[in-house]
């Protein structure tokens, strides 16, 4: 704090000679005793040696109007080097150019289909377990288990994720840690496995990401990298403990997917400072504790874990903040020099605080300032290309957040949000993994088929966080929503079939629940701007399981299979493995188009099973 002091002092005696102004005064004016100009401002600003620069700026501009104006750019200015602004400061931002060549095919047969039956309409899936790890995803029931090489034990379970992989792959060889990542993130999905996508008629992917990718050492210089970028291709670690490669292979799959005809949704999925508790998700296996990204200090940690952050007062949605409009909005900007069109949309962050354990923590301003408002701030630094990248907003799961549907909807409709009406998607997460659709011991297909659609009866309040939004009429009114995520998988029917999925239940989940969201679609037609409909699409998760991966740099191989693989819990949570076994048939084979819906509504929507055997 005399640091800080010292500089506000020498501000005031700075602003006081070119207004001549009593330096006392301006002293005031500048805050100390106020909330005019925080300290943490200043310090911030002192510590990322921008100060004197500032107050060059300053000096140089004049304002006409007095004082006050120049104690207001200055705190401003001072706000922006910790939390972000447009521009990066006037400060070039670069990314590695591509290492694949942008070449892109026509549309495969079932992608014009699409784009013939269901124009408009996301046909999509999540890229997850590539970008951000999650423990449920590798999980193995028999050995041999290894940490390091992401083959975790099912029992006794022990949580983890993104962090403690790296801190284990680290705590053995910090080289080889880099080649297993590397191997991780440009193999785990193949050429054939893309390819299979495309044929299948997938249109868009929602890529979920950690904040890691995009950290550098010049986004905070203070703080201290635990290993600078480095090599080829570079790799570091974060002054979090998390290893990162930067963008690179981000790039490279974005111009894969471009070069097939697919569009891709940005998802934040781990932000810095952990998002919420329990859940791998987040990046890091956090508790209820501070700080995390709702509240406290980046030097003080995460939850308990100790990172090298400089002790200069940045909280840690300053760092999101900053990451979101200094280097993630730069990169949309670069790929769409690269490859236009192929970004779509960027979400801020994901199931935020949730599920809330043991209750909600993040207030209702806290998860607004990184939903709602962070978007509104991307949107406006995107500039033209605002226009050609909608902001998605995910929700609480079961709607149990302190900032829940009914609050995020009234948002929507207030004077400072309105007029992103066609900008924000709100994204909605659809499971019938853990509840839903049950009627005592039997779950109805029916049910699924007609889950929440507009002018139903029966069978509109089976999720809660998607009934209080359309107790609102958001889409209704023309706000678009999507499934950002779903599964065939139906967990309270394990218990019936020795704890493990079957096939009859994936196959009809699929294709009820995709009678559902393409009904959604026909539904809400011409709500949104220029006569869309305001129901957009559905992403399954999750594109493919780690079961039959093996990271191990020495052999960096295991495609999804369509043997061997009934032992594992979740099997039929991987897309690719459905299509290969038959389960997903693409949509033309389906028969359904926007006219038939209706004419196949009774082969698809009829049907039981047993849960909670």
């Amino acid at each position: 704090s005399s640091m800080a002091d010292d500089a506000q002092s020498e501000a005031a005696e700075l602003l006081a000679r070119e207004t001549g102004r009593d330096s006392e005064e301006v002293d005031r004016k500048l805050g100390r005793g106020s909330q005019r100009l925080s300290r943490r401002a200043l310090t911030v600003s002192l510590a990322a040696g921008t100060l004197v620069a500032l107050l060059l700026v300053l000096l140089v501009s004049r304002p006409s109007g007095g004082s006050s104006k120049s104690v207001l750019a200055l705190q401003i200015k001072a706000e922006h080097v910790a939390t972000g602004s447009c521009g990066a400061g006037g400060v070039p931002v670069t990314f590695p150019q591509p290492r694949v060549k942008v070449n892109q095919g026509p549309l495969t047969k079932e992608q014009a289909w699409m784009a013939d039956n269901w124009p408009g309409y996301h046909n999509g899936v999540n890229f997850g377990g590539i970008f951000v790890i999650e423990d449920w995803m590798f999980s193995r029931a028999g050995p041999p288990f290894d940490l390091a090489k992401l083959r975790p034990k099912s029992n006794p379970w022990k949580p983890f994720a993104q962090h403690e992989w790296c801190q284990a792959m680290l705590d053995e060889d910090r080289s080889e840690a880099f080649q297993t990542f590397d191997c991780h993130v440009t193999k785990y999905l193949s050429d054939a496995d893309l390819d299979t996508l495309a044929d299948f008629g997938i249109t868009t992917v929602r890529i979920p990401v950690g904040y890691w990718l995009f950290d550098d050492e010049k986004l905070y210089p203070q703080d201290k990298w635990i290993a600078n970028m480095s090599g080829k291709p570079a790799y570091g670690v974060n002054p979090d403990g998390f290893i990162t490669p930067g963008t690179q292979p981000l790039t490279d799959m974005v111009v894969k997917l471009h070069n097939r005809n697919i569009k891709v949704i940005l998802d934040m999925h781990a932000n810095p400072g952990c998002s919420s508790p329990h859940q791998s998700h987040a990046g890091i296996i956090c508790d209820e504790q501070l700080p995390n990204l709702w509240s406290g200090l980046a030097q003080d940690g995460v939850c308990g874990h100790p990172v090298q952050r400089a002790k200069d007062g940045k909280t840690w949605t300053d760092v999101a903040r900053k990451i979101a409009l200094e280097r993630v909005v730069p990169w949309i900007k670069f790929i769409e020099g690269i490859a236009p069109r192929a970004i779509i949309g960027f979400e801020p962050v994901n199931e935020p605080d949730s599920p809330p354990v043991p209750k909600a923590f993040a207030s209702i301003e806290a998860v607004r300032a990184i939903t709602l408002d962070l978007g509104r701030e991307v949107s406006e630094c995107l500039g033209d290309l605002a226009q050609k990248v909608d902001i998605m907003i995910s929700s609480g799961v079961k709607d149990q957040v302190n900032y829940a549907a009914d609050k995020i909807s009234q948002d929507y409709l207030s004077p400072t949000y309105t007029k992103l009406k066609d900008r924000y998607v709100t994204d909605v997460h659809h499971y019938y993994a853990w509840e839903g659709c049950q009627e005592g011991n039997t779950f109805s297909v029916a049910c699924a088929c007609e889950a929440n659609l507009p002018g139903g009866d029966k069978y509109v309040n089976q999720d809660k966080v998607w009934t209080d939004f359309m107790k609102e009429g958001i889409t209704e009114k023309g706000f678009k929503m999507m499934i950002g995520e779903w599964s065939a998988g139906l967990g309270p029917a394990h218990s019936c079939h020795n704890g493990k999925p079957a096939a009859a239940e994936a196959k009809a989940l699929y294709q009820a629940q995709k009678w559902d969201f393409l009904s959604q679609h026909v539904a809400y037609k011409g709500k949104a701007a220029g006569g869309q409909s305001s129901f957009i699409g559905d992403f399954y998760w999750n594109v493919r399981m780690g079961y039959h991966w093996n990271v191990d740099p020495a052999v960096c191989s295991g495609p999804t299979q369509t043997t061997n693989y009934e032992t594992f819990d979740n099997w039929d949570w991987s897309l690719l493995r459905l299509i290969k076994l038959g389960l997903a048939k693409p949509i033309s084979q389906l028969g359904l188009t926007p006219e038939s819906l209706m004419s196949h509504k009774d082969a698809v929507c009829t049907g039981s099973f047993p849960v909670k055997c």
